[in-house]
């Protein structure tokens, strides 16, 4: 079956400020991302506009031939109509250039863009980006670590930029994890069950009676021949399926545990109930998780946002059952209702940190 690769063409119908890209790695979205991109700062050099910021989360990510590698794969003689043979980059500016047939040297042409980093965001402040009509975010979804409040950062990024005028924004992800903030603090609340090939559109009135519009693809599965992919890496890989591995389960029914303590975990639209358990005939402790999706009261409750309830933490570690938990997390004695929840939990984990304490209650 022939690959079918991504086109933007629909997304920027919506005429959307910001645009999300998610899919499956390597079905065409960066490339017509940047040649969007490309095309627009080629056709305004005339009139210093079009140009573009190419923007990732960590300094360390925009290292000069990282960027130039970036765009490697397009086809600059064909965008600048022979004019241009590469695209290079030299202290923070993208330019489009030439190579010397003599000297082998680059020969730097117009002045197309930028490369910055989010966590660097206060240092472009004074910048002036003038002719900026477009950024591409790149990886914006992780399965590691966020910066702080970087939904906000990146608007206070993109003012930066843009200041009085509008543009276009476009944060490119693959689908490797469901928590991930911009879902929440944008109120993207479609996500998580939209279906590939979908376009959803949501519009936000501002204070000063505007309307941000932001538009979200899930990209359609390119529907290529898989020679090198299997496992459960294929289907994330291959099909842009959000990206859930093989998680531990109860070794019995959970009938045969008797429940000790439980503790409900919220982290933005996550919900999970924490179950500790003691299963009699081994004498062995374990921690069962699973969603939480009803409405009963749950004592105890850790939570990423401050609620005034002396019955919410922060950091789970205030009574004996809750170090036991603490250690269950820290000897791998953690099972989960299913797969999913496993990949979305331990992602959530990576911020309360559960069984990396030390120094607790014995």
């Amino acid at each position: 079956m022939a690959k079918k690769y991504y086109n933007i063409s629909r997304l920027l119908k919506t005429d959307a400020q910001y645009n999300i890209l998610l899919g499956q790695r390597a079905n065409g979205k960066s490339y017509q991302v940047k040649k969007y991109c490309l095309e627009q700062a080629y056709k305004h050099i005339a009139v210093e506009r079009g140009k573009f910021v190419y923007l990732r989360r960590w300094r360390e990510d925009i290292k000069t031939i990282n960027v130039e590698s970036y765009f490697n794969d397009m086809d600059i003689i064909k965008i600048t109509k022979g004019e241009y043979s590469i695209v290079t980059a030299y202290h923070g500016f993208i330019y489009f250039a030439n190579i010397d047939e003599k000297s082998n040297k680059i020969i730097k042409g117009a002045l197309i863009g930028r490369f910055c980093s989010l966590n660097e965001a206060e240092r472009y402040k004074s910048n002036v980006f003038n002719g900026y009509e477009n950024i591409i975010y790149e990886e914006f979804i992780t399965n590691n670590i966020y910066l702080n409040n970087e939904p906000d950062t990146l608007q206070h990024f993109v003012s930066t930029v843009f200041r009085e005028r509008t543009g276009r924004v476009f944060l490119v992800g693959n689908t490797i994890s469901r928590v991930c903030p911009y879902f929440n603090e944008w109120s993207l609340e479609n996500v998580l069950t939209q279906k590939q090939g979908d376009i959803d559109v949501y519009n936000f009135h501002t204070a000063n009676g505007g309307m941000v519009t932001i538009a979200v693809e899930y990209c359609a599965d390119s529907q290529g021949e898989n020679k090198m992919f299997f496992g459960r890496s294929e289907k994330n890989i291959v099909s842009g399926i959000w990206d859930s591995k093989e998680m531990p389960k109860l070794p019995l029914p959970q009938d045969c545990y008797q429940k000790l303590y439980e503790i409900k975990v919220d982290y933005n639209d996550f919900h999970f109930l924490l179950e500790l358990l003691f299963e009699e005939i081994s004498g062995d402790f374990c921690v069962f998780v699973y969603p939480f999706t009803g409405h009963r009261y749950v004592e105890r409750v850790l939570s990423n946002i401050p609620n005034g309830n002396p019955n919410t933490t922060y950091c789970l570690k205030d009574n004996k059952a809750e170090n036991l938990i603490n250690r269950c997390f820290l000897y791998g004695k953690v099972f989960y209702s299913d797969n999913l929840t496993g990949a979305d939990f331990e992602t959530v984990n990576k911020y309360f940190k559960i069984g990396l304490f030390r120094g607790l209650v014995s």
